[in-house]
């Protein structure tokens, strides 16, 4: 009975709101009671509520809200789209950003799409999946921490994003450290596999670092962000100069996965090398050998030794003659060193 009444009481959960916080006028936030729907724009302060985009409800509370968002955001914000991106039009800024897919105990590795939409009096963001970010966000409020505008709460948002990913990248790091003091050591067991889980790694966060650094850029300094809220803008310039750093990081890694598979298959090929150049004298000092013992199989009259006892012994010392008379022309020729 009580939790069939607590279900009832959980409009938010019917709504398809994950969570929601009520930010007042010095920054505090305060979830909002699960039974409450907060309203669009609040009358004091703003609002974060945070959505599930799979709910059908959600949608539907999105499509109700279309009097305070323009025709375009709606649209990007339930299409599904996973491409990153960063649009505004008069005192509205959205877009969609890629952020790590959490497990219930742990980060997956796997990239998502977060959608958010940021005015003056709320920010709205929804997922398909449950996000980091968006979960330390709300860990954060928690704790206490007060957030003074929609602006910062969406820095705040962006930072652990790109935190989330210098960690990623700080990781991969120290893996090709390892590959390449393995790589210089000559030990080759499973070094390839290493090196190709490095450059798929490295090439997914450079995507995604390449993806918003440009976004931000665009916007922060260029024609895109023409007529955006001056807040954003200086977020968005913040947030760049925090993404340089890990953005030269991925790139330098990307190259030194690229040497190091060089260096691998120039070492790999040096060894094959060796082994067909000792294949190659083998095949030299034994082909004469070959060719007197494969004549004097041939079974007919006429040849040498047929009838000595020691005929045999005779066959052989011919053999290791004509190798040893191989061996020193090649000697002679410098096919071989002295």
């Amino acid at each position: 009975m009580t939790q069939a009444f607590a279900f009832r009481a959980d409009e938010q959960s019917k709504t398809g709101i994950v969570w929601a916080y009520r930010f007042a006028a010095d920054g505090r936030a305060e979830i909002v009671p699960r039974e409450e729907i907060p309203t669009l724009p609040p009358e004091q302060g703003f609002v974060w509520i945070h959505l599930d985009l799979v709910h059908n409800r959600a949608k539907s509370w999105i499509g109700e809200q279309s009097r305070l968002l323009s025709p375009t955001a709606e649209e990007v914000f339930l299409s599904g789209e996973t491409h990153q991106r960063l649009d505004h039009s008069a005192g509205l800024v959205w877009g969609v950003a890629h952020d790590l897919i959490r497990d219930v105990d742990r980060n997956s590795g796997e990239v998502g799409a977060l959608y958010w939409i940021v005015t003056d009096r709320f920010v709205i963001t929804g997922r398909r999946e449950a996000m980091r970010s968006t979960r330390l966000v709300a860990e954060t409020l928690d704790r206490g921490e007060s957030v003074a505008s929609t602006a910062d709460l969406f820095e705040l948002l962006f930072e652990l994003i790109i935190d989330d990913v210098t960690d990623a990248v700080v990781l991969l790091m120290d893996q090709t450290d390892s590959v390449e003091d393995l790589v210089l050591s000559d030990g080759f067991e499973d070094a390839p596999s290493r090196i190709g889980a490095i450059r798929r790694t490295a090439v997914r966060l450079h995507r995604q670092l390449a993806g918003l650094h440009l976004l931000l850029r665009r916007f922060a300094d260029g024609n895109s962000g023409r007529g955006a809220p001056d807040a954003m803008r200086a977020c968005a310039s913040r947030l760049l100069q925090g993404i340089e750093g890990p953005h030269t990081d991925v790139q330098s890694v990307q190259d030194r996965a690229r040497l190091l598979q060089d260096e691998m298959a120039a070492r790999n090929a040096s060894q094959t090398n060796r082994q067909l150049y000792a294949l190659s004298l083998l095949t030299a000092l034994f082909l004469p050998a070959t060719f007197i013992t494969g004549l004097f199989g041939i079974n007919v009259k006429g040849l040498p030794w047929v009838e000595a006892d020691l005929g045999a012994g005779f066959v052989a010392l011919a053999c290791l003659g004509a190798a040893l008379l191989t061996l020193l022309l090649l000697r002679r020729r410098g096919v071989i060193g002295g």
